[in-house]
């Protein structure tokens, strides 16, 4: 598995990934995601340690008809083990959509769903997703969040094919004090 370097996506918001989405990482990732194999959270959680702020974490909720079918939510699991390993709650402050259509591996120009606060938050957060391709289901959790709320987005696996992701951060080192910042403040 090879690890992820940090990149911005679009808006410059911080994206800290544990691995690049292929190979082994892409395939336990989907045993997460698909067949409940949860031992990748603890193992994405030990790699994502001490990279960026120790806030607490918001997860990204995965839509209710697929989290029914598969019994599992990868970014909440994720996100526990993190915040387990760091000392620090997940706040489950964003509502999913009851149902939108698959996005894994198929077309990434549809919209994402939006979701919903359920309730303001009023100090900064960590957004948690499974995999971050296009930055869109990512950046939608951000937007009702408030992007000026988000330190960063944490994620098992990112897309090193993503054009839109390809500017690696060149900046501060894990624990600096720029870390996790926007770039446009």
């Amino acid at each position: 598995m090879r690890p992820a370097a940090d990149r911005l996506l679009p808006g410059g918001i911080h994206l800290v990934a544990a691995f690049e989405h292929d190979g082994a990482a892409r395939q336990l990732v989907h045993h997460l995601k698909y067949r409940g194999v949860t031992t990748y959270a603890e193992m994405v959680a030990r790699e994502l340690e001490g990279r960026f702020p120790a806030v607490p974490l918001v997860p990204v909720p995965r839509v209710l008809t697929r989290r029914l079918k598969y019994g599992v939510d990868p970014s909440r699991l994720i996100a526990i083990a993190l915040g387990r390993n760091l000392g620090v709650p997940v706040v489950d402050a964003l509502g999913p959509p009851w149902h939108a259509p698959r996005r894994a591996g198929r077309d990434h120009s549809r919209p994402v769903r939006p979701f919903r606060a359920r309730h303001p938050l009023r100090f900064p957060v960590v957004i948690v997703d499974d995999v971050v391709t296009t930055g869109a289901t990512a950046l939608a959790a951000v937007e009702a969040v408030g992007p000026d709320l988000v330190r960063s987005v944490a994620a098992a696996n990112v897309a090193s094919e993503m054009s839109n992701l390809d500017r690696p951060i060149t900046g501060p080192k894990p624990g600096g004090t720029e870390l996790g910042k926007r770039s446009d403040r």
